[in-house]
């Protein structure tokens, strides 16, 4: 998981904005799993041994679209969240460009937008809205990860390796 190893580098310039980041990002997390277990459900529902009961497979399958909608929603918030702390941070300590880390405080608002009109039923995940909506905050994931991968942080903004003890 990426942010606890970001937690050294973000705490040397926010230590409570930095622990937020880790803790939006780990409530993410916990609220995409039962979204990732449901279709398993679905699965182990339709072996033969369960056929003969068409309501039982109907309920679950209905609970598990529910929740795919609701999860989904309720973790965006906690994504953006984790989106805002972290590129705060970054914008503040120049750690990286400030374009990448601006172009995210602004490209997180649709996406925030998009999490809530799914919640509310007045957008699907399917639609090109939704795909238009998202993308800006997802090309800046992409740019940051090549920025990270290329240049890594600024050489000033990095904590000094701590000594081993031996």
């Amino acid at each position: 998981m990426i942010p606890p190893m970001l937690f050294p580098v973000l705490k040397e310039h926010n230590e409570a904005l930095a622990l937020g980041y880790v803790v939006a990002r780990s409530i993410e997390v916990v609220l995409l799993l039962p979204a990732a277990i449901g279709p398993l459900l679905l699965l182990s529902m339709a072996s033969p041994q369960s056929a003969h009961d068409p309501e039982r497979f109907s309920s679950v399958r209905a609970l598990s679209q529910a929740y795919d909608t609701w999860g989904y929603s309720t973790s965006v918030v906690f994504f953006c969240l984790g989106v805002l702390l972290l590129n705060y941070l970054l914008y503040r300590s120049r750690a990286v460009s400030r374009l990448i880390s601006g172009w995210a405080l602004a490209a997180v608002l649709p996406y925030l937008a998009d999490g809530v009109l799914v919640m509310f039923g007045l957008l699907a995940t399917s639609s090109t809205f939704h795909t238009l909506l998202i993308l800006p905050l997802a090309m800046n994931e992409m740019a940051l990860a090549l920025w990270l991968l290329v240049k890594g942080f600024r050489p000033a903004t990095v904590p000094p390796a701590r000594e081993s003890i031996h």
